[in-house]
């Protein structure tokens, strides 16, 4: 009721206003509007927020959503089949390994490239750039591993969700699956793989449950979700990325070798957890190979289709007046457009 007294008590005002009056104060909103859409730190706050939800989104998707609305598919088996009985080791990578090797190991090395970059490159080759936020400039190479880390971190979670995807679709089981699960079926669980003949060792076998007290439950959670390896895939991502990054940013003659051996090193890490897994068994050859292209193939995509490293935009020259802060780039260059 009162807000419609007071639109109707705003309207009768309106219309009895000055034509002058009126004109004057819809060009006060007018400017006023342009003024809070081109405010450097709302544009920069805007930047900030939606980068922050999408990947809320993508992470919440692949780390809590979908692991507790699908359903692993119920993959059957054969008594006979010699690549699922390997014995169960405990694997020497673990979660935090991997952490490392996927978060922190990248995060550093795209701290340390761009601290490089901004050292040693001469200031006539590259860009100028000043983002000022609040009134506090910030420095180049700040903005520039927001940026990379952003990227990477947007292609992290897709690899995520397309290996969480990919092993609930699948249900593949792993190598261990009979020193682990030890099935039984029949009535009340009476038969196994040690009761049947030869000859009846080929049956195909869906309806199934595992030994109880067989193994701990997160383990046998685990045991139908081989394909593809997440370890691997995501150990490839992050390498992949790494050396795609280096080849782009370390440019400069005097540090090729140091590219050339953090590619090495890359690429040997990420050979490391392929054989670690094959080695303990927790994985078949195909979901490591399977593993490996899914993480290079993202590796690549969010470098070239989403970063865009290798490809050089000119940027328009912009007056840069004398003690006033400018938000944006100013100058001439070629430069990466990291998907902005």
């Amino acid at each position: 009721m009162f807000g419609n007294l007071k639109h109707r008590w705003t309207d009768r005002n309106a219309n009895e206003l000055e034509p002058g009056r009126k004109n004057q104060m819809a060009s006060t909103r007018s400017i006023f509007s342009v003024k809070m859409c081109g405010n450097p730190n709302t544009r920069l706050l805007s930047r900030l927020v939606i980068d922050f939800l999408i990947l809320l989104g993508i992470y919440g998707a692949a780390l809590v959503v979908l692991p507790l609305q699908l359903s692993t598919a119920q993959r059957g088996f054969h008594c006979s089949d010699s690549s699922l009985k390997y014995p169960y080791h405990q694997p020497w990578l673990t979660k935090v390994h991997l952490t490392i090797a996927v978060v922190a190991l990248p995060a550093l090395s795209v701290l340390v490239v761009e601290m490089l970059s901004a050292a040693v490159v001469p200031s006539s080759m590259e860009l100028k750039q000043r983002f000022v936020f609040v009134g506090v400039r910030i420095p180049r190479f700040i903005s520039e591993c927001y940026k990379a880390i952003g990227v990477y971190l947007f292609g992290l979670g897709l690899t995520l969700v397309a290996v969480r995807l990919t092993k609930h679709s699948t249900g593949r089981l792993r190598p261990y699956f009979f020193d682990v699960c030890q099935p039984t079926w029949g009535e009340e669980g009476g038969e196994s793989c040690s009761d049947l003949t030869a000859e009846n060792s080929t049956f195909y076998l869906e309806s199934f449950s595992c030994t109880e007290f067989a193994a701990p439950l997160d383990l046998l959670a685990q045991v139908r979700h081989s394909f593809p390896s997440g370890f691997v895939s995501t150990t490839c991502y992050a390498m992949g990325f790494l050396i795609f990054y280096a080849q782009a940013r370390l440019f400069a003659p005097w540090l090729r070798l140091v590219r050339a051996s953090l590619q090495l090193a890359c690429g040997s890490l990420a050979l490391m957890v392929c054989w670690e897994r094959i080695s303990t068994y927790q994985n078949h050859l195909t979901d490591v190979a399977a593993g490996a292209a899914l993480g290079g193939w993202m590796a690549f995509f969010a470098t070239v289709y989403v970063a865009h490293l290798f490809v050089e935009v000119r940027v328009k020259r912009r007056p840069m007046p004398r003690n006033e802060q400018i938000y944006g780039y100013a100058g001439y260059y070629t430069r990466a457009t990291y998907g902005y």
